[in-house]
């Protein structure tokens, strides 16, 4: 159903643009236009925007799954074992709002959110706000299916691009929580991470609280990630970097062949692209625009990054990259001093994807003995 009142408006989804859709929100006053009765408004990700009828005894502003329900009453009745006062789906009339778990702990207030249905960003961001104007710092706890393979793990696409340096995810099946602090996206949806993981009873609420945020978890397997990327992982990134692709081959080489300096773990998901393409952009800026010796401002290549590339220019992907700049530093193939940078050494490219390989595992030899 695409068409809705709201109170004397009629609120018709086919004459709405996708933005203005986007800034819809979900409220408990839409009315069906034929049988005058309430009906939620739905915008994920599998089914286009629309209006759906609520069922009988079901809460209009959060219908919940048996698993919703399952693991806030789970996570309530451990907080309560370690002589925390939890309260289930707390009331916030103020705000609108109704926490899943709200709980104190040394005079800070918390709430607990579960989420596993798709919420666009405009939504994340207001509930955040919400509990932030009254003093609350919301925890989340994601659901979904989450694959591992080796040291990454494909998560569901709820847990994407919140821009938070800790994931909590709660397998349902196993009854296990997973922690991943600082998660480094290796792609769209994979991130390379060591989540430490276990049941509930063998993590206290200073589990959750506890922000390590800074230390990247890195050690000799991340050869397995770059190699992964070398041999195929960059094909399906190459149809929306059509200008990355075409400045590597100017230079003679493709995605492949990047210089052994692109692709390291760094905090964060600001630049929502994938880790190799992303880095990709600073080098190649530097090779391009200047030569061995010149010296430069921070501010002067992020404004390359912008015109060449259209990075957005924002303070969570200037500090992603100015991480990666120490990566650079440590490189040596640039030193930064107070906000100017000098070009020192130009990165090497390889003729074939084996001789990078070499390169690659020589380079990951000397940083581990440095971590």
């Amino acid at each position: 159903m695409r068409r809705a009142m709201l109170g004397d408006v009629v609120i018709d989804l086919d004459r709405f643009t996708e933005s203005e859709i986007s800034q819809l929100q979900r409220r408990n006053d839409y009315i069906c236009v034929t049988c005058k009765m309430p009906v939620i408004f739905k915008n994920g990700t599998r089914k286009r925007a629309h209006f759906s009828h609520v069922n009988e005894g079901i809460s209009v502003s959060n219908p919940e799954s048996a698993e919703h329900i399952l693991v806030k009453h789970c996570i309530a009745k451990w907080l309560k074992g370690q002589g925390i006062n939890a309260i289930v789906e707390r009331r916030f009339p103020i705000i609108d709002r109704i926490a899943d778990v709200y709980f104190e702990y040394k005079d800070a207030k918390y709430v607990v959110e579960i989420q596993k249905s798709p919420m666009s960003d405009s939504e994340f961001k207001q509930r955040v706000l919400d509990y932030k104007s009254i003093d609350a710092t919301v925890l989340w706890v994601f659901l979904g299916e989450v694959e591992k393979k080796g040291n990454t793990y494909k998560l569901p696409a709820v847990m994407i691009g919140r821009g938070l340096g800790r994931l909590f995810h709660f397998c349902v099946k196993t009854a296990k929580l997973n922690i991943f602090a600082d998660p480094v996206f290796v792609s769209t949806r994979k991130v390379f991470a060591k989540p430490a993981s276990g049941s509930l009873c063998d993590f206290c609420v200073v589990d959750l609280l506890c922000d390590n945020r800074g230390v990247v978890y890195f050690d000799k397997s991340w050869f397995v990630v770059k190699e992964y990327f070398r041999k195929q992982g960059w094909y399906y990134v190459t149809k929306s970097e059509k200008k990355l692709l075409e400045q590597c081959l100017i230079r003679g080489f493709n995605l492949s062949l990047l210089p052994t300096e692109v692709g390291w773990p760094v905090d964060g998901d600001a630049m929502g692209k994938h880790l190799f393409v992303w880095q990709a952009y600073v080098v190649l800026v530097v090779m391009k625009h200047f030569n061995v010796g010149d010296v430069f401002s921070i501010n002067h290549m992020f404004r390359l990054l912008k015109v060449e590339y259209q990075v957005v220019q924002c303070a969570r992907v200037k500090k992603q990259v100015l991480s990666y700049l120490k990566w650079l530093v440590m490189f040596g193939v640039i030193k930064e001093d107070r906000g100017y940078i000098t070009y020192v050494k130009v990165p090497k490219i390889c003729a074939n994807t084996e001789n990078q390989l070499r390169l690659d595992r020589k380079f990951i030899e000397v940083v581990a003995n440095l971590w």
